[in-house]
Order: structure tokens, then sequence, then C-alpha cells
């Protein structure tokens, strides 16, 4: 019996040594086998599995495999074809090696998990190949959680103390193996891997919020809807120090190298994991971005935005709960998709937002906008008028949400033709301007107003402007019907509903230069130092219903001399055109006058002062009515005629003569004051600031003549 125990001892260890010396000898057949009869049993046949060579340690519970391909047999997915049964989408997997340390192997091979220490894959390329139509689907939530089916099969679970993945790619083709989406140089290490028939497969994404490092140099992204792509250079995701950051995103339209997209330098922080790989919500702390190029398109043909000029509303954003936003210097380019009018390009923008934790559940950019705070500066922009005559730039723009303001360093309306070259190309007698204002200050805007419904109201606003005005009256007059072109009718053609309750004007500059017809010399009449308090400025039905009437109240001084005050009471409703100005000019010395009349009137003054000249006028579209009380005292002129030797002007002396003739040299006169109250005709053909200095310069003139 002894003998029989120690033969059967000896059998079983003979047995032993031959069993593991055929393992060792064979042990890459028989694994190998083990996984194809294992790839093909959890895939319905549709995947077969391949290496080129592989080194198995079952002791230390080590394995590298080389070469390592799992692919769809073609045979295979003809059949399923012709069956309708063919996934969604089918997955060709090369990986350069696969190198597994303490892995259970004899769990392995019978079919009940997969366990082991740390699992590596370097250079893995997937390629995800949309099975169904032409159009190119981008890989979404459902593909993932079809290739973690694919990855678990019918094992009970695959478990790893530690994923790395080197240097991997990942194409997203469509069934004619063209590409839509690519993954480059993808790294990845993660950590507490669990995968098991238990879980809820929407939870398996779940294991990139907890303990996961990921990088990927570059993605570039399907083509979307409006013929444009969006790529991505260096991607990072931090799940343990909630950050993520990307270095570049650019977008760019099909076939087209100029970017219309391309910010720099991502930073998110405090990212909830959890909100945004489950939910797509993006929850987390301040979001930094360096600055770059946004290209916005101006002008939608939606129902929504019809009437709008700038949609603000546009659905970027599913659900957004950042504590805030600092976006440094960004060049924006507007475009304007309707009128095809030349971009407006905004150079520096900043936008600076706090608070924006506050807005949950919010679909809509406007929403945010309106519930943050935050601050936005434009270094410059420009942009062309419609006829191309003038550029108008903006330097120093401010908005801030938080103390409801609108700062501007300076606005300019400039044109690139000298006086002379103006006149040239214009066809009849037209102003050539020349504005610029400075320190525009806005307060109390209503931002929501302005974002929501594109309606500007403002409390207060403040400026400095300096305009200058050029007329060449040495071309044809313009005979175009100016009735109803007064500044106050002018506001019903502005676009855009708005409504500020008072402007103020401090030290402002108003200039008006004339190319004489006869004089052919150039006069100049200029009001400085202007100070005004202008009210009630709308277009909009309502505010007109509340109160009727602009108002001005306005002090300057004529000509550098005079002091000159003004109130005007002008009408917004357009069935209205009744308006009345007031005004006042001081003393001055009537030889400040000559800069004017001298080349426009061809009349020097010798001598003489104002001492004080009050109007009063009334007025309509077509005639006004006018009190005149003009106060002067030993004045003395002299007519010019043309110097036949040169372009300049000499004394008429026999007209001259008759003149001071005509004249009233002074008012009082002998003891009796003269008032002028006339009734003025106007030219409908001339401004309504024509109009309003011929007016009170008829009754002057009966003054001032016998």
């Amino acid at each position: 019996m002894k003998k029989a125990g120690k033969f059967i001892c000896i059998v079983l260890v003979i047995g032993a040594v031959a069993g593991y010396w055929y393992f060792q000898k064979n042990k890459r057949h028989l694994v190998k086998d083990s996984i194809d009869t294992i790839v093909m049993q959890k895939t319905d046949s549709l995947y077969y599995i391949h290496y080129d060579s592989s080194k198995i340690d079952e002791l230390t519970g080590s394995a590298a495999f080389y070469n390592v391909s799992l692919q769809s047999d073609s045979l295979q997915k003809v059949v399923l074809k012709s069956m309708d049964s063919l996934p969604s989408n089918l997955y060709n997997i090369h990986v350069d090696e696969v190198n597994i340390t303490g892995v259970d192997v004899p769990a392995l091979l019978q079919n009940n998990k997969v366990s082991a220490k740390k699992i590596f894959l370097n250079r893995p390329f997937i390629d995800i190949i949309n099975t169904g139509s032409n159009k190119t689907q981008p890989f979404n939530h459902n593909d993932t959680m079809e290739l973690y089916k694919r990855i678990l099969g019918k094992f009970k679970s695959i478990q790893a103390d530690s994923i790395q993945i080197s240097n991997g790619t990942v194409l997203v083709t469509d069934r004619n193996g063209r590409v839509s989406t690519t993954l480059k140089n993808i790294n990845v290490q993660l950590n507490g891997f669990l995968v098991d028939s238990s879980h809820n497969y929407k939870s398996v994404i779940s294991y990139f919020i907890k303990d996961m490092k990921a990088s990927v140099e570059n993605i570039q992204f399907a083509q979307a809807d409006n013929n444009s792509r969006v790529i991505i250079n260096d991607f990072e995701y931090d799940a343990l120090q909630k950050k993520m950051q990307v270095k570049e995103i650019q977008q760019y339209r099909i076939g087209n190298s100029t970017a219309l997209l391309d910010l720099n330098n991502i930073v998110i922080n405090g990212l909830n994991t959890n909100a945004f790989v489950l939910h797509q919500r993006l929850k987390a702390g301040m979001v930094t971005c360096s600055g770059g190029l946004v290209t916005i398109y101006r002008g939608t043909k939606s129902k929504r935005s019809r009437n709008k000029e700038i949609d603000f509303s546009s659905k970027l954003i599913s659900e957004v709960e950042v504590a805030g936003i600092n976006l440094d210097s960004t060049k924006i380019i507007i475009e304007d998709t309707i009128r095809n009018t030349p971009p407006i390009i905004l150079n520096n923008v900043k936008f600076v937002a706090t608070k924006v934790d506050s807005v949950i559940n919010r679909s809509e950019i406007s929403d945010i906008i309106n519930n943050a705070e935050w601050q936005l500066s434009i270094g410059d922009f420009a942009l062309c008028t419609h006829d191309k005559l003038y550029t108008i730039t903006t330097t120093g723009v401010k908005l801030n949400n938080v103390n409801k303001n609108i700062s501007i360093k300076n606005i300019k309306m400039q044109t690139h033709l000298s006086e002379q070259e103006f006149a040239k190309k214009s066809i009849h007698q037209h102003d050539r301007y020349d504005l610029s204002v400075d320190n525009i200050l806005l307060e109390g805007v209503n931002y929501e107003a302005f974002i929501n419904d594109n309606i500007l109201e403002v409390d207060k606003a403040s400026l400095q402007p300096t305009i200058k005005i050029f007329n060449d009256r040495t071309l044809p007059a313009d005979t175009s019907n100016k009735v109803g072109k007064y500044p106050n009718q002018q506001l019903a053609n502005i676009h855009f509903p708005f409504y500020i309750k008072r402007i103020q004007v401090i030290n402002g500059y108003v200039g008006y230069k004339e190319k004489a017809a006869k004089s052919l010399q150039k006069g100049t009449v200029f009001f400085s130092n202007i100070n005004a308090a202008i009210n009630n400025i709308t277009n909009m039905q309502d505010r007109i219903k509340q109160n009727e009437h602009l108002s001005m109240n306005a002090t300057a001084l004529f000509m550098g001399a005079g002091k000159l005050s003004s109130k005007w009471i002008l009408p917004l409703n357009k069935a209205d055109t009744a308006f009345t100005v007031t005004g006042s000019l001081g003393k001055m010395n009537t030889a400040v006058l000559n800069p004017l009349i001298e080349p426009l009137a061809m009349v020097s003054i010798n001598k003489g002062d104002i001492q004080k000249l009050d109007f009063n006028m009334a007025g309509g579209n077509y005639r006004s009515s006018v009190n005149v009380a003009f106060l002067y005292n030993d004045v003395n002129i002299k007519v010019l005629k043309k110097d036949a030797g040169d372009d300049g002007l000499k004394t008429n002396g026999l007209q001259s003569l008759f003149a001071n003739a005509l004249l009233n040299n002074s008012n009082p006169q002998k003891g009796e004051t003269r008032t002028g109250t006339v009734t003025y005709d106007r030219d409908i053909h001339k401004s309504f600031f024509n109009f309003l200095w011929k007016s009170v310069f008829a009754g002057v003139k009966k003054i001032a003549y016998k």
C-alpha cells in the first residue's frame, strides 16, 4: 500500500512537472487560444484578436503582449449587416504593447473576471467606425457606454488598481473610411478602476471623476452643421486637482485656413467633475483665458431675433455655475451676414465676471450676463459708415454691470479726404464732418433691457464734444427737401429704441466753416466752452407719451468773446412740429465777427460794440416768428469786393458810403430803442440751423437798417 502511495505521488509529481513544462512551452498558444475564444464569445463572434508575441509569468502574475489587434471579422460583419443587426459602431483596436502586472491568470482563463494591479497600454490605436448613414455622427455619450459594454462583455468584473495609457490615438470614421474626429497623443492615468456586472453602464464613466489624469495633444472634432471644425490643442484633465485646462481652442471654416475662433490658455479650477462628466454641466470656481480671437456673426434671420441688432441669447451653454470668469486681451470680429458690410473689429477686449455661481440652471448667455457682476473693456475698434466716406474709431470702452456704467475715452468720426478732395468728390453742397467726443460716461444703464431687448436706457450721460463742419458753397446747391429732418425729428430714424433721461455737455466746441461762392474765401463761426443740459432724449413711444418734448439749456462763448445762453424746446411727437428757441448774447466787440462776415457777406466792421442781443423764436416746418432785441453802439462798416490783382478782398469805397448811410449805427438812437419782430419763411432746402440763424438775422437786420 505504501508502495502504491509512493507510486501515485511520483506520478503526480512527474505529471505536474510535465504539465508545467508543457505549459511553459505552449503557454503562449494556450493563453492566445483562451483569449481568442473569450473575445469571440463576448462579441457575438464579431471580433477576433491577434498579437505577435507575449511574455507570461504566471507565478508573479505578469504578462506582456506585443502588437495586439482587436478587429471586426469582415465575413461575420457582412452576415450581420444582411440581418440588419450590425451595431451602430465597430471598433478596430491596435496596441503596440499591453503590459499587465499582478493579474489573476486563472480567473481570466476561467472566464470569470479580469483583475490586475496595473495595466499599461503603449501606443493604442482605436478606430471607431460609424456604421450608419453617410453623414458623419460625432462620438457621443451612448457610444461611450457601448464601448464599455464591449470591454466588459460577459465578464463578472474588470478591475485594475491602475490603468496607464501612453501616446494613444482615437479615430472616428464613417463606414466609407472618412475621418470625422481624431484624438492624438492621448495619455491617461486612471486609478481604482472597477467595472462589474452589477453596475449600471451609465455610471461606468463615473470612474473618470475620481482619480484620473488625462492629456490629449490634439483633438479635431467632426464637421459641424455650419461647415466649421473645432480643434483643441494640449488638453489636460486632473480629477483629483479638479482642474481642466486647454492650451488652445481653434475653429475653422472647412477649406479656409483663417481662424474664426482662437482662444489660448483656458484654465478651469475647482471643477465639479461629477457634474461635468455625468451631466455635461460646467460647475467650477474660476475660469480664466489669456485671450485670442473670437468671431461673432451679427444679423440673423431667425424669428426671435428678427428685430434685434445683435442676438445676445444664443444657447451656447446648457448649464453654467462658476464662481468667476476672467478673459484677457482678445480680438473680437463681428461679421454682418445680412448687410455684407466690412466687419467690426474689437481689439484688446477684456472680460471679468464674479458671482457667476449664483446663476443656476440658466440656458442662455443673457441670463448669466444679467445676473452676474461683470466688467467688460474694449481697447479700440473702428468701422466705416455706409457711404464709406467716414471711419468711426472708438477707444477705451468700459462696461460695468456692478455700478451700471459705461465709459468711453473717445469716439471719432473722420474722413481721409481733405476739404478740397471732399468737395471734388461731392455732387452738390454737402457738409463735411470732423467729430470727436471725449470722456463719455453713461450712468444708470439698464443692462437687462439692453441685453435682452436691445433697448438702451440711461439715467445720465456726460460728454465733451468737438464738432467741426465744412461746406463748399461753390458747388451746386442741394435741392432735396429738408422738411422732417430737424434734429429732434431725426431721432425717430435711429433703428434701435433708446431713452436717455439727461445728457450733460461739458466744455464742448462747435465750429462751422464755409467757402463762399462769391468771395471764394472761407469764413468760420464757432462756439467754444459749451456747457449744456439736454433732457428726455428718446424715440420710444411710451416715453414720448409721458413727456412729448426734448429740452436743452446751453451756454457758450460765441466767437470766443460773447457769452451766449439759450433754451430749446423741441417736440418728439411726429404730429407736432412746433418748437421754441430763446437766447441771449452778451457784450462783445463787433470786430470779432470779421472772420465770419468778411468772406461770407463781403462786409467788414471797422468799429462798434454789441451790448446785448436777445431773441425769442417760435417755429415749425415752414415758418418762424421771431422777436429780437439788439442793443449796440457806434457801428461802422465797409463793403468789400474782389481784388482783381489777387484772390484777396479790398474795400469798395462808394458802396461802403451808401451802406453806412443806410445803417443805424446805434440802438438805442436819439432816445429810441428799436425792436425787431419778423415772420420768416423757411427755405425747405436748407437745414434747421440755417433756418434758425437766418430767422434771428432777419430780426437783427430790421433793427440795424433804416
